[in-house]
């Protein structure tokens, strides 16, 4: 296959350039998400986020099960014709409104089953957004095929600023609770829907072809069928505890997991996003998805674990500063929570090569494993608190992240010993800043200084200590990513900031023959 497109780029270039907006787009949104949540935290009640979790347990099924259906197969199909985009528009649409009716008829049930009335409305309006997600799935999944992580970016911002930024954070300041939440959802969908379709100028007709129709469908079962797992594992929490353990509790576990998955959502996601269809244009050469797969996990990794240590020590100043005093709960189970963050974060490469290379029913039965564990655990751990019923979740995503990486190791022919290999400077830069950090959080506390001023003083000390863990590591130690990508990565595709990571490389690699 000619891996040079029409513009005469290479996918390698395509690829980093993509990251490149990727991850632009994902700071800016890790930024805009926690100003959103120091406002509407103050704003909204314990009760009112955990009124939104119970119907988003049920959206998050819906949205997994239906555009896993097409989009996924859109990017992972070689070759990709007019009819098989307007026919999956068109399945995309149907099955969303299928979903919308079928939530909307069993949102009364859904309430009764949680002792909460008003989650029957929230979720009956919610509905909608299936049918906005349809229109809009196969547009956004173009994008991703072609790596248009520019025009992704627009398209994100632009719509969470809308419909947080704005509409959300406007209705809270008016009193209405919950729904400031619901109609924000909404206008964030409605805003990115239009965005999308009009980057693909993509005609919204239906088409109807049986042949690209089963091809689609044959495709998108088994990602629909991981994902629904996928899904059951991640939300099955959340429905063990807002029917056990009431909204209040369910409001805490919310706010603790909303923050624990801003390094997996903003750092580790945007890499799937451009790595799943870049793979799958080289889902023929598995020693390429092998290095590919063994650097991204040494760089995960090297993330990951400090900022691990980093959300446990200092989990009271984060929780002060960010949520405000009447989320002192939310200080342990963010604790509990920091120990995952390296399985969810490096997780993300697994699902990256095991849906480019197609073995997604082989991923379904191992996820279909990890969501029973999450379900049962946390069912039966109920009876000891809503602590106990975290430390479940994370044994379980520890099991599962085995279970995948397994299999990963088998589709690329590969030993666990090379994987091991890549942790060892993680292991050795998390050490280091872990101690720096609980030495600094000692000093900071007995001096009793306000939580924000302290969580400057940790972040300082454990970002120095990160820095100078990275540059003194011995020869054992040293990340061997930074060789690789001196001699690899096309860093001038991404201009100035591209310049600044090869002297940075440069910079890690000088006095260590590296180079």
């Amino acid at each position: 296959m000619n891996n040079n497109d029409k513009r005469g780029t290479t996918l390698s270039e395509r690829t980093l350039s993509g990251l490149g907006w990727s991850y632009l787009s994902t700071f800016v949104k890790a930024f805009l998400s926690l100003l959103v949540l120091v406002i509407l935290a103050r704003l909204l009640t314990p009760v009112d986020f955990g009124l939104l979790g119970i119907a988003w347990i049920f959206i998050t099924l819906g949205n997994r099960f239906g555009q896993a259906f097409v989009g996924p197969a859109v990017i992972q199909r070689a070759e990709l014709t007019d009819t098989h985009i307007q026919v999956g528009f068109t399945l995309s649409v149907l099955i969303g409104i299928a979903i919308a009716a079928m939530i909307w008829l069993l949102a009364p049930f859904i309430g009764d089953f949680f002792r909460e009335s008003t989650a029957t409305q929230v979720l009956q309006v919610l509905s909608v957004i299936f049918i906005i997600n349809g229109i809009g799935s196969v547009p956004t999944h173009l994008l991703r095929r072609d790596l248009r992580f520019r025009e992704l970016m627009v398209a994100d911002i632009l719509a969470y600023c809308i419909g947080y930024g704005f509409t959300a954070i406007a209705l809270a300041f008016q009193g209405y609770g919950v729904w400031s939440l619901v109609w924000g959802e909404i206008m964030h969908k409605v805003v990115h829907t239009i965005m999308v379709i009009r980057y693909t100028r993509m005609p919204l007709h239906p088409r109807w072809a049986l042949p690209e129709a089963t091809d689609l469908l044959s495709r998108g079962a088994g990602f629909s069928l991981a994902r629904s797992f996928e899904f059951i594992a991640r939300q099955g929490g959340y429905f063990v505890i807002g029917r056990w353990l009431g909204a209040a509790s369910l409001g805490y576990f919310t706010r603790a997991d909303k923050l624990i998955m801003l390094p997996r959502n903003y750092v580790s996601q945007s890499l799937f996003h451009v790595l799943f269809p870049a793979m799958a244009q080289r889902q023929q050469g598995t020693e390429r998805l092998a290095t590919i797969y063994l650097h991204g996990s040494e760089v995960l990794s090297l993330v990951a674990l400090p900022v691990s240590a980093m959300l446990f020590v200092c989990a009271p100043e984060i929780v002060s500063v960010i949520l405000g005093g009447q989320w002192d709960p939310v200080v342990v189970l963010l604790q509990i929570l920091a120990f995952a963050v390296l399985f969810q974060m490096c997780d993300i490469l697994n699902f990256a090569v095991i849906g480019a290379v197609g073995a997604v029913y082989r991923q379904a039965w191992r996820q279909g494993i990890h969501a029973f564990l999450v379900v049962g655990g946390a069912w039966y751990a109920s009876r000891w608190g809503l602590e106990a019923v975290v430390i479940v979740i994370v044994g379980a995503q520890v099991l599962a992240y085995l279970l995948l990486t397994q299999l990963t190791v088998s589709l690329l022919g590969m030993r666990w010993r090379h994987l091991l290999r890549c942790s060892l400077p993680a292991l050795w830069v998390g050490a280091w800043a872990a101690a720096a950090l609980w030495l600094t959080a000692g000093q900071v506390r007995a001096m009793e200084l306000p939580a924000g001023p302290a969580l400057v003083l940790e972040l300082l000390a454990w970002f120095t200590a990160l820095i100078a863990a990275l540059y003194y590591a011995p020869s054992y130690a040293r990340p061997v990513s930074v060789k690789w990508a001196l001699t690899n990565i096309p860093f001038e595709v991404l201009g100035m900031p591209g310049s600044y990571m090869r002297k940075g490389c440069k910079w890690l690699a000088r006095e260590r023959e590296d180079c």
